[in-house]
């Protein structure tokens, strides 16, 4: 079990919710990697100019193929302030 955490701001003038979608390459390996706890899987609010640690706790499945050294996990935020504020 494996524990890290990613940084996230704001970096607008206004307050915001958005939802971080994962990505993980080497391609064909996400199969490989499990979330146990993730800020990816609730939208998050953020004040105007908020920034903080988002914590990230994932296994790494040891049939993960021996060729590969190394997982890159990364996020993309998408504003869903309109989606959040509108059901």
């Amino acid at each position: 079990l494996y524990d890290t955490q990613f940084y996230a701001k704001n970096l607008t003038s206004q307050a915001s919710v958005a939802q971080a979608v994962p990505s993980i390459s080497p391609a064909g390996t996400a199969q490989y990697f499990h979330k146990t706890e993730c800020f990816c899987f609730s939208p998050q609010k953020f004040a105007a100019g908020e920034g903080r640690d988002m914590p990230v706790r994932f296994i790494v499945d040891p049939q993960l193929p021996s060729n590969v050294d190394r997982l890159t996990l990364a996020y993309t935020f998408y504003d869903t302030t309109q989606s959040a504020s509108h059901p």
